[in-house]
């Protein structure tokens, strides 16, 4: 009596099976996990331009010996701001149109430096649609102070809406050489 060794047809087609249910769960476990770290990095992108953004506007502002932009003593709104800086010359800081994305620019004599990325936006296709706002308020006896506000989102649609990253910034300064 001779015994065959090998598999039937019914093992095979079941092995298979196992075999293909392991290879759907296990691709679906990494595409989540893709997905994921592209929307916490896009965050994190986001956070850190808005970070810088808000530093730097605060340092030049605290550092100003005055803004130029009208200010009362109830506060005035504008989408931009204007100052003196330490060495006397002045500088602007508020939205820039680059192409099709508004960014945060800082204007002096030396030129236009932007605040941030070209992957991210203020928002809308021009600056006058754009979330930046200065709100400076010049209290009599007292410091005058700037608030400042803006949102910034990431550029364009992605294939995936819910990776899509926005985030809104906020600080208020208060001018430390005020010449007032």
């Amino acid at each position: 009596m001779t015994m065959k060794k090998g598999f039937t047809l019914l093992e095979i087609l079941v092995s298979i099976g196992v075999l293909a249910l392991m290879s759907t769960l296990l691709t679906q476990v990494f595409i989540t996990s893709t997905r994921s770290n592209t929307k916490t990095e896009i965050a994190k992108d986001v956070k850190q331009n808005g970070d810088f953004a808000t530093e730097v506007m605060a340092r030049l502002i605290r550092n100003s010996l005055a803004i130029t932009t009208s200010c009362s003593t109830t506060g005035t709104t504008t989408s931009s701001i204007s100052f003196t800086n330490p060495d006397g010359g002045a500088t602007t800081l508020g939205c820039a149109l680059d192409g099709t994305v508004t960014r945060i620019a800082s204007t002096s004599a030396t030129g236009t430096a932007y605040l941030t990325a070209s992957n991210l936006t203020l928002g809308g296709t021009s600056c006058s649609g754009a979330s930046l706002t200065f709100v400076c308020t010049a209290p009599v006896g007292q410091p005058t102070t700037v608030g400042i506000t803006f949102t910034l989102s990431q550029k364009g649609t992605p294939v995936e809406q819910s990776a899509k990253a926005s985030a809104s910034f906020q600080t208020t300064v208060a001018i430390r050489n005020n010449a007032d």
